[in-house]
C-alpha cells in the first residue's frame, strides 16, 4: 500500500480508528522495507471532527460534493461577468445546496453521531470556502481533509486560524472528473457549451434535492398526521381517567368523612360500655354480698329450727 492509498482509507476511517490504523500501515511499510512510505504515512495528520464530517460527506454524497464545486465555479464566472441576475439565482441555489450537504451530514455522514451547533457553523464555513476558491474546492473533493477551512479577506485558513495548505491533490474518492487545471479551465470555460453543461448540472442536482425534501416533507406530515390521531386518542383517554380520578376522590373524602363519623361513633360507645361495665360490676358485688348474708341468715334460721 503506497502513501495515497493509506490516505484514502485513512480518511475514510472513524476519529478514533485513526492513529491506530496510520501506526499499522506504517509498520507494515517498514517491515516492507519501504521506509519513505512509512514515514510520509506517519506524517498523515489526524483530522478534526469538522474535517472528518466533510471526508464522509465526500464519501457518502459525491453528487452534492460535485454540485458544490461546479456551482462555485459557475459562481466565480459570474463575479467576472455582468450576469446579475444569474448571480443572485446562484447565490439562493448555493444557500438551498450547503443546507443540504450540512443536513446530509447530520443524516448520514455523521454516523448517528451528535454534531454540535459549532461543528455544523465550521462544516458551514468549509463548504463556503470550497464554493469561493477553488484551491479549497480541490483540496474537499480529495475527501482527505484535516482540518475544516475559512474563507476570509486574504484567502483561506484552517481552524487554528493558519493558511491552508491548498497544494494540488488529485482526487481519489468523488466519482465524477477531476477539476481541471487553470490553462485547461480557460480553455474549457471559453467553450458556451461548458458554462451551459454546468448550469445543467447543478440545476438537475439542486432540482433533485428539492423533490427528496419535498419527499421528507410529505413523509413528514402524514407523520405529523398520525401522530396528531394517536395524541387526540390519548387525550380522549387521559380526560376519561381524569373524570374517573376525580369521582374516585370525592368518593375517598366522603368515605373519609363516615370513617371520622363511626370512630367518633365508636369511641362514645366505648364510653358508654365501659360505664355500664362499672355499674354491671357494681350491681354484681352488690348481689354477692347480699346473697352472702342471705345465706347466713338462712343458717342461723335453721339452728333455731333445729
Amino acid at each position: 500500500m503506497d502513501t495515497v492509498e493509506a490516505a484514502v482509507e485513512l480518511y475514510g476511517l472513524e476519529p478514533e480508528q485513526f492513529t491506530a490504523a496510520r501506526n499499522q500501515f506504517a509498520m507494515s511499510a517498514r517491515a516492507a522495507g519501504a521506509e519513505r512510505t512509512a514515514s510520509a504515512i506517519m506524517a498523515l495528520r489526524k483530522p478534526t471532527i469538522t474535517a472528518w464530517l466533510v471526508n464522509q460527506l465526500v464519501r457518502t454524497d459525491p453528487d452534492g460534493i460535485h454540485a458544490l464545486t461546479e456551482l462555485g465555479e459557475e459562481l466565480r464566472q459570474t463575479y467576472l461577468s455582468a450576469d446579475a441576475a444569474r448571480r443572485r439565482e446562484l447565490t439562493r441555489l448555493r444557500h438551498e445546496l450547503v443546507s443540504g450537504l450540512v443536513r446530509t451530514a447530520r443524516e448520514r455522514a455523521a454516523g448517528g453521531r451528535r454534531v454540535s451547533a459549532q461543528t455544523a457553523e465550521r462544516l458551514i464555513e468549509t463548504l463556503d470556502a470550497a464554493l469561493v476558491d477553488s484551491g479549497a474546492a480541490q483540496l474537499l473533493r480529495t475527501g482527505q481533509l484535516t482540518s475544516g477551512l475559512r474563507h476570509v479577506g486574504f484567502g483561506i485558513v484552517d481552524e487554528s486560524g493558519d493558511p491552508a495548505q491548498l497544494a494540488a491533490v488529485r482526487p481519489r474518492v468523488v466519482r465524477r472528473s477531476n477539476p481541471p487545471d487553470r490553462a485547461e479551465s480557460r480553455r474549457i470555460t471559453s467553450r458556451p457549451g461548458r458554462t451551459a453543461e454546468r448550469r445543467t448540472t447543478v440545476d438537475r442536482t439542486l432540482q433533485d434535492r428539492r423533490n427528496a425534501q419535498r419527499k421528507r416533507v410529505d413523509q413528514a406530515e402524514e407523520d405529523y398526521a398520525a401522530a396528531e390521531a394517536e395524541r387526540e386518542q390519548a387525550e380522549r383517554v387521559l380526560d376519561a381517567h381524569q373524570h374517573r380520578t376525580a369521582d374516585l376522590e370525592a368518593d375517598l373524602v366522603r368515605l373519609n368523612d363516615q370513617l371520622e363519623q363511626t370512630r367518633e361513633t365508636l369511641r362514645q360507645v366505648r364510653k358508654q360500655t365501659s360505664r355500664l361495665q362499672s355499674a354491671f360490676n357494681q350491681a354484681a358485688r352488690n348481689a354477692a354480698a347480699i346473697k352472702k348474708r342471705r345465706d347466713t341468715e338462712n343458717q342461723r334460721l335453721n339452728k333455731l329450727d333445729g
